[in-house]
């Protein structure tokens, strides 16, 4: 038996639900069937052998409803891609399976994300498509282990490119030095030998050729399969040259036709394939420093841990340790694992995870983050999360997320390489031909042409240029606490228009204190506080635990309370020692008829002052007023002032009272203030603001931000809020510092100009090298390019857009700087 939730669409009531449960749990095998109207879902338990999803969907749309398809998500490794076409080729080749929603296929980290439908297509199909396409794809499971392996096999592939290079150019250099010794008037056999001249040119080649061998067998293999790639190009143009060149070779051995010698390409082909291993191997070691982010991340855990077990303390591997073990961690040593303090202090460094360079003081009951350094005392905890689960195996996640997903610029790049290689391959031919029958040219002349043709175009370079930019980009965030989750996060960022911020905890410190409490009745401050936070003890509001907290300060006991209720929007309602009470805003007293003209004043006056002003009140009459306040953060003016410098509206979206909200907002410098707003009608708001065709950004740090941030065009998650906010958004700041908002903007902005730099050149390349190629230069008396210059420059295409795309790893935040004393 296995257990499966699946969406049901169209229910609008109880009997709905009944309707769809009762006809699944009448099919053969489902032992048992259960419908949840609130969520919209059918949970399962079933034989998976006598019941199949199509025959769920089947029975549910018999009865008037319609089950959702459950997407499921698989990452693959390819291997055997060698330009963006094919890449082009793996994504078009798994798209074309019937129940395949997405395929996305990365050329830098050779790695493709797939989303399918359940029933309709599994890993095999998958990897069949792939293998059928001429490529292989193998499954990732492990994480971890593919990171391993993958590193092992990009440095094997490094290795194997070196050794091919030098290989080649042990035999190339000889064979340039002979091919052109008699321009140079080298002492060497040349043309008054011809034979021994074209010889001694074909033994030098043959061994260039087999070190080159796999640009042949990958390059025709994808050509046969109708998919031709960059390696088809540089093994269409080699083959011609060297079977051409043959050809001379025998005319001049058998027949003796000695002007043959003056048409030998043996030189060509060598120094081709050698420079072009030579741009490959430049190429591999770019790739692999774009993703040296990943690197340090991964390099950051310690491999082993102080577990202690029965009084006993020993070392061991990470794998070994349970949750609720007790780990010992010395001054100086990094903490294995996520958890608890539960004896002890210390000052902790987690600049590698949050960025923040300043020790954070830690002592029991306080959260240690694995990864990071212990600066100065001892301390025991409770591990509550394994290194699968811990926050830097997260983050490490979410930037392999974001690498391998792509940014919507893109699309113009795998549009053009789709089609590239075959279009490339019917210019060489007419180009070539052109020459030989209109330009009144040799055989040999258009042959060049051809080559040339074939070996200069790159479709590396625009297969290369989104993706680096974004792994460098993503990976310069995650150094600075900056998590951008997608590519299409990324790119939106540059252009948000308006930015609307969250008060408590996201512009302010969220650690509010009571400032004021005001007398109603004829009852002691102590008693007020007293009963509030009482009352507050079950909340787990930022303002009532700030009651709770001065009520603990003051040694005051607290009541023991019953139904308990909390009232969105307006505040809680419930019983203390028997006595109701509600405590919140003036909503709240309204709705419960309790009259408070009297002191609205004084309350307008603390809201005035920045100051929360929360009623408490009993079934009759109003009690008291305590103010709360949360101070802005330190950063949140600077923040804002960088917002403003990037022509960007701030809007707060609170629900706290609306002169609370203005006073906060006035020390800021918000531009508009939203106040009194109910969780629910958060993302509303945002909505309303998108229909005025805004590009729209929330920055929010809670539970009740988390449905904003999803409507948002672009969601930023405060990176000491909750998991829920985290989840939602799509950019996460690991730590609670506003300046971290335009920071994020400002990356955004670099890489999405970085992709356009590579884009620009990458085109500009081939748009002008191909032309050349094609004798456009000559045709106007200018000079003829080599196919050795051609194969040259081809390869310093790719390496030159990952030279341009590494340029990021220098980047330095403006607004960090520029804003610091504002």
């Amino acid at each position: 038996m296995i257990h499966k939730t699946y969406p049901v669409n169209g229910m609008v009531c109880a009997s709905c639900a009944q309707t769809v449960e009762q006809a699944v749990a009448k099919l053969p095998g489902v032992e048992k069937a259960s419908v949840n109207l609130a969520t919209e879902k059918l949970s399962l338990d079933y034989d998976k052998d006598q019941v199949d999803f199509q025959t769920l969907a089947d029975t549910v749309a018999k009865v008037g409803y319609q089950l959702e398809v459950p997407l499921l998500s698989q990452d693959f490794t390819i291997e055997g891609m060698s330009c963006a076409s094919c890449a082009q080729t793996v994504e078009a080749a798994v798209a074309k399976l019937k129940g395949i929603e997405q395929a996305s296929v990365n050329l830098a980290t050779e790695q493709m994300q797939v989303m399918y439908q359940e029933g309709q297509v599994n890993t095999k199909d998958i990897l069949e498509a792939v293998a059928e396409s001429g490529y292989q794809a193998f499954v990732r499971k492990d994480a971890s282990q593919a990171r391993i392996d993958q590193g092992q096999k990009q440095e094997q592939h490094m290795d194997d490119l070196w050794r091919r290079f030098m290989g080649s150019a042990i035999f190339a250099l000889p064979l340039l030095i002979v091919a052109m010794g008699p321009m140079l008037g080298l002492p060497i056999p040349s043309h008054d030998y011809p034979k021994l001249f074209a010889g001694i040119q074909l033994m030098l080649t043959l061994p260039v050729i087999y070190f080159g061998r796999s640009f042949f067998s990958q390059g025709f293999k994808a050509l046969f399969k109708g998919h031709p790639n960059m390696d088809s190009l540089v093994a269409l143009g080699s083959s011609a040259a060297f079977i051409y060149s043959i050809y001379a070779t025998l005319r001049l051995w058998l027949g003796g036709e000695s002007h043959f010698v003056m048409q030998l390409y043996y030189e060509s082909v060598g120094v081709i394939l050698t420079l072009i291993t030579l741009g490959k191997y430049f190429e591999s070691r770019s790739k692999g420093k774009t993703s040296e982010a990943i690197k340090s991340l991964m390099a950051l855990a310690p491999q082993q841990a102080r577990l202690i077990k029965d009084k006993e303390m020993t070392m061991v591997d990470l794998d070994q340790v349970q949750l609720d073990d007790i780990i010992l961690v010395k001054p100086g040593e990094k903490i294995p694992m996520d958890g608890q303090i539960i004896e002890g202090s210390s000052s902790v460094d987690e600049s590698m995870i949050s960025g923040e360079s300043m020790p954070v003081s830690k002592k029991v009951g306080d959260q240690v983050i694995g990864a990071s350094l212990n600066k100065q005392g001892s301390f025991k905890f409770k591990v509550n999360r394994l290194s699968q689960d811990s926050t830097l195996a997260q983050i490490i996640h979410m930037v392999e997320e974001a690498q391998g997903s792509k940014a919507p610029i893109a699309r113009l790049a795998d549009k053009v390489s789709g089609v590239f290689v075959p279009i490339v391959m019917v210019l060489a031919l007419l180009s070539g031909l052109a020459w030989y029958f209109l330009g009144q040219e040799s055989l040999t002349f258009a042959l060049t042409i051809t080559i040339s043709v074939l070996v200069i175009a790159c479709p590396c370079a625009l297969g290369l240029a989104t993706p680096t930019a974004i792994m460098v980009g993503t990976g310069k965030g995650a150094e600075n606490g900056i998590l951008i989750k997608s590519g299409d996060a990324l790119e939106n960022s540059h252009k948000i228009q308006v930015m609307v911020l969250d008060k408590t905890g996201t512009i302010t410190e969220g650690k509010p204190k009571v400032t004021d409490i005001l007398l109603a009745t004829g009852q002691s401050e102590d008693q007020v506080l007293q009963l509030a936070a009482a009352a507050e003890a079950a909340s787990e509001h930022p303002l009532g635990q700030a009651i709770v907290d001065q009520a603990q300060a003051q040694n005051l006991p607290l009541a023991e309370t019953s139904d308990f209720k909390a009232i969105s929007g307006q505040g809680i309602q419930v019983k203390v020692a028997g006595r109701q009470l509600y405590l919140g805003n003036l909503k709240l007293m309204q709705a419960q008829a309790i009259d408070v003209k009297t002191y609205q004043a004084k309350a307008n006056m603390l809201a005035s002052q920045g100051k929360t002003p929360m009623y408490v009140a009993d079934q009759d009459k109003l009690l008291g007023i305590i103010a709360v306040a949360d101070q802005a953060k330190a950063s949140s003016k600077a923040a804002i002032a960088a917002l403003h410098d990037l022509d960007i509206k701030v809007i707060m979206l609170t629900g706290d009272n609306e002169k609370t909200a203005q006073a906060i907002a006035n020390q800021v410098g918000v531009d508009q203030v939203i106040a009194d707003v109910m969780p629910d009608d958060k993302a509303s708001v945002i909505k309303d603001l998108q229909s005025k065709d805004k590009i729209v950004a929330m920055v929010g740090d809670g539970i009740n931000d988390a449905p904003a941030l999803a409507q948002a065009d672009v969601g930023i998650a405060i990176g000491s809020g909750t998991d829920v906010a985290m989840d939602s958004a799509d950019i996460v700041l690991m730590r609670s510092d506003l300046m971290d908002v335009p920071a994020a903007l400002e990356l955004s902005a670099a890489t999405i100009r970085n992709i356009k730099e590579n884009l620009f050149w990458a085109f500009a390349y081939n748009v002008l090298g191909i032309p050349v190629a094609m004798g456009l230069l000559h045709l106007f008396g200018g000079p003829l390019l080599s196919p050795m210059l051609a194969g040259a420059a081809m390869s310093f295409s790719s390496v030159s857009v990952l030279l341009n795309a590494l340029r990021l790893r220098n980047f330095k935040i403006k607004a960090k700087n520029v804003y610091k004393n504002v």
